[in-house]
């Protein structure tokens, strides 16, 4: 059976909002709201965030996900 993953995109630079991704709702980031409910999702065997930002990475892996770093050219 193959595996699905998720893979979730992230960056703090943003035109409209930038930090978007750690603006807390209800005590949790952004990022860690979007990622939790995607692990809930039951055809994603895998979730994963994807960012180019230290401090993205650090916060999901802080809440026990994965995030995978990437640079931009």
């Amino acid at each position: 059976m193959p595996v699905i993953s998720a893979i979730i995109p992230a960056r703090m630079a943003s035109t409209r909002f930038p930090g978007k991704p750690l603006e807390k709702i209800l005590g949790l980031s952004m990022i860690e709201h979007v990622r939790r409910r995607v692990g809930r999702c039951r055809i994603f065997d895998h979730v994963v965030v994807a960012t180019c930002d230290e401090v993205i990475h650090s916060e999901v892996v802080r809440h026990g996900g994965e995030a995978v770093m990437f640079s931009v050219q």
